[in-house]
Order: C-alpha cells, then structure tokens, then sequence
C-alpha cells in the first residue's frame, strides 16, 4: 500500500500540481479550499435538488391527470349520447378550468376517441400530432406515458371507458420546468452568497491564522541573526497560541545559554591569559631559582676545584673535597625539589594516593595548615590523565586555601564510588560570597579545577558562606573511568 502511494506521489502529473499549488500561500491554498467546498457542495446541491424536484413535481402530475381522467370520464358518460357540440364545449371547459392560475396544471389537450381510434370531440385546432396516437387496446395498468411531440414534452394519460371510448388527457411539463428552473434560479442565488460569506470568513480565517505566523517567520529571522530579544505575542489560547509561548520559551533558553556561553568564554579566555601569565610567572621563578641558587652552587663548585687544583698538602685537598661534596649535595636537592614542583615523579612511579600524601606532608611543612587526608576505594592505579587532573585540582584547591582562605584547618577526600570518582576539599577559613565575584587570582584557580572537570564530564560544586568556610564537590562520571581504563 505505501509502495502504490509513493508510486501515485511520484507521478509527473502529482508532482506538477503539487509544485504549483505547493508554491501557493497558506492564505490563498485556505480560501481555494473554502470556496472550493462551497461551490462543489452548492454545485451537488443544486442538481440534486433539481432532479429531486423534478421528479416529485413529474410524479404529483401524474396523479392530477389521473384524477382529471376520471372526472372527465364520468362526464363524458353523461354527454356522449347528446349533442357532441355540447360534448366539445364540456372539453374546452374543462382545459380552460384546469390550466387556469387556480391549478398548477397545464392541459395542452383533451380528446374522445371512438374505440376504433378515430376523433369523436377534441380540443385541438385541427389534427393532433400523430405522436399521440394511443396503441390499442388500452392497458389499463400502463394509462400513463411521457411523449415528445410538436407542442414539446407532454404527460399523456389515455383512459378506456366501459362502452369503448377513450379519453385522452395532455398534461404540460412546462410548469416543472418553470417551477424547476425558478428553485434552481434561488438555490444559485443563495450559492452565491455563500460564495461571498464563504470568501470573506476564509479571508478573516486566513488573516487570523497567517498573521501569528508571519510573526514567528520574522522572529524567527531575527533569531536565526542572533536576536534572541525577539518575543512574539499570544494571539489566541489555541495551537499557534501554544506554539507562540513555546517560541518565546526557546528563546529566552537561547538567550541564557548565548549569556552563559558568553560568560564561560570570557572566564576561559581569563583562565587562559591567567594560565599564560602564570606560566610566564613560573619560567621565571624557576629562572630566578636557577641562577640565583643553582648557578651559585655551581660557581662555588668551580672555584672549589679551582683551591683543589692549588693546594700542596693532602688534608687540605681532603677538606676542599668534602666542602665541594656539600655544595654538590645542596645542588642536587636544589634541583630535586625544583622537579618536583613541576612535576612529582611519585605520581608516575607510585600512583595518586601516594603522590597526594608526600604534597600535603610538604603542604603542611610550608604553610602550617594541618590536613587531614582520607582516600576510599582507590585500590587500584586510575589512568594517568586522570590520576594527574585529580592532582592538579587537590593541588590548586590547596594552593587556593593557603593564599586566600586563611584557614588553619582544611581535609581532602578522595573516593572511588560505585557511580565515579568523588574529591571534596573543605577549609575552615574565612570563604566567601557566591554571587560576589572573586578576586582574579582566586577564580583562575577555582576556573581551572572547573575546566579540568569538565574535560572528563564531570561538575565542580562550590559551598561557601562569609565566615564559614569553603566546601569544593568534584564529582566525575564513573563511566568516563571505565573508558580511560580500556583506553
């Protein structure tokens, strides 16, 4: 079935009328149909009606000339045996009785014919048209017959009397006709008043249902060039009404999210001129450092080696030596804790939990702040892009704490959960208001714990009171684990 459907779609004929009438507004395609309808039903009616007419005006006829037949029957009884001038007169009498305004008849003719056929007294002026001519005998089952003859169409109804005669009676049809044509005349009259109704409710209609939706089609428009402003109105509590508050609804949500998009792109391009900066800032620390201590230590390394070379005596060389072992013992613990600030081979050797446990023991050490550390359910090594993000958070969570909190107390908790990987970081220190911006330098730290986040599909949740304290929620999708684990 849907394949005859697509095959009868797919016609050249289908197609041509569905481009042309597919190409046409909604507001002509609505008062094409209208007046379609209207003048299809007012067509149906008309000939029908007329039919109908017809044949109740034909079948109340027939049973006039029958009524007439036998009135004129029993008359002709009486008169037959008298004078037939008396006869004649009763006859032209009777035709001018019956087709006057009082009947709606028309008698075209009426005749008395002897047994054998011939004229006994007519009405006629002269000799019938021989279309009238009964066939004899005369059925008295079949008395009623519809001829076409000269004078046009007659109802001839032609009754046998009992001594041989026959009486024969012309109805007219032209008083159908005429009360035929006079309804259809009225029924086309009101046809076309409805055509004119019907032409200016489809113009009201399509004035109502095309006007809201020129509305969206412009607001829309606007939308489509980044005006999220646009609102349309309600028009009328139906579909295109809930179809106006639905657009409205969309772009106010456009409106937000272009908001909120515009409000995360600026924070990004702060994190990322914040991370430059903060590069920038660490190249020179380490810079600072290297020439101002590692630089140093290697400088005296020379000039002890320089003393070596010049001293004579074996417990002076002994005592050069060891003071330039010193410098290069100073120099490599330089340089170890200057790799681990970049980056704690620990992580790499022995896994997050581990790695966490030697920064907060130094984290404690260099900002007197006791943390207390708790880890659930991390048995086993998460994969390395995530075991150093997780660090990085703890890291500038902390680092956040110790430059801005004023904390004396903070606790880190990492779990693994049935559901994904959990990390809270809480201080007791002085928080702050969340709907006030913070300084730069805090939210570049709170910013990139969010963008590490949400490179893994995770949320940052942040809880903080004036006074009260700082609470971080890091929750990270458990399947995105999984799926770093078989990558």
């Amino acid at each position: 079935m849907k394949g005859n459907l697509d095959t009868v779609w797919h016609t050249p004929l289908v197609q041509r009328f569905w481009s042309v009438f597919g190409a046409a507004s909604i507001r002509i395609k609505v008062m094409g149909i209208v007046l379609g309808v209207i003048v299809l039903l007012g067509l149906f009616v008309t000939i029908q009606l007329r039919s109908a007419l017809y044949d109740t005006l034909e079948t109340q006829l027939h049973v006039q000339g029958i009524g007439i037949s036998d009135n004129i029957v029993l008359r002709v009884e009486q008169l037959v045996s008298g004078d037939l001038s008396a006869l004649t007169d009763y006859l032209q009498g009777t035709k001018t009785h019956y087709t006057g305004s009082g009947h709606n008849t028309l008698v075209d003719y009426v005749i008395v014919r002897n047994p054998d056929g011939t004229i006994l007294a007519t009405t006629t002026d002269g000799a019938p048209p021989p279309e009238i001519e009964p066939s004899l005998p005369i059925d008295p089952d079949d008395r009623i017959h519809k001829l076409t003859t000269a004078w046009g169409d007659v109802i001839d109804v032609t009754t046998s009397m009992p001594n041989g005669l026959i009486v024969q009676l012309g109805l007219g049809e032209d008083s159908i006709e005429e009360i035929t044509n006079t309804v259809t005349f009225q029924i086309f009259s009101i046809t076309l008043v409805m055509i004119v109704v019907g032409f200016i409710a489809a113009f009201l209609l399509t004035w109502i249902l095309t006007r809201p939706i020129l509305s969206l089609v412009e607001a829309t428009r606007a939308v489509a060039n980044g005006d999220f402003s646009r609102q349309v109105t309600r028009w009328a509590n139906d579909e295109i009404g809930d179809l106006a508050d639905a657009f409205n609804t969309m772009t106010r949500s456009l409106a937000r999210a272009a908001r909120e998009s515009g409000e995360r792109e600026a924070l990004r391009e702060d994190y990322i001129r914040g991370v430059i900066s903060a590069q920038e800032e660490e190249r020179k620390r380490i810079a600072r450092e290297l020439h101002d201590s590692t630089s140093q230590s290697l400088t005296s390394l020379l000039v002890g080696l320089r003393n070596l070379e010049e001293a004579n005596d074996l417990l002076t060389v002994r005592t050069r030596i060891e003071d330039i072992r010193k410098v290069v013992n100073n120099t490599l613990d330089e340089v170890h804790t200057l790799a681990w600030q970049l980056r704690p081979s620990v992580l790499d050797d022995l896994g997050l939990v581990a790695a966490l446990g030697r920064y907060i023991e130094d984290y404690q050490h260099r900002y007197r702040i006791q943390v207390d550390f708790v880890t659930r359910g991390l048995d086993e090594r998460l994969p390395i892009a995530l075991e150093t993000s997780l660090y990085r958070m703890v890291q500038e969570g902390l680092t956040n704490i110790a430059r801005h909190a004023h904390a004396k107390n903070a606790s880190v908790l990492l779990e693994q959960r049935q559901n994904g990987i959990r990390v809270i970081i809480e201080d007791n220190g002085i928080g702050f208001e969340l709907d006030r911006k913070a300084d730069s330098q805090k939210s570049l730290g709170l910013q990139g714990i969010r963008e590490r986040t949400q490179l893994f599909g995770g949320k940052l949740t942040i809880e903080s009171q004036a006074g009260q304290g700082t609470s971080l929620f890091i929750e990270i999708p458990f399947a995105v684990v999984a799926e770093s684990d078989t990558g």
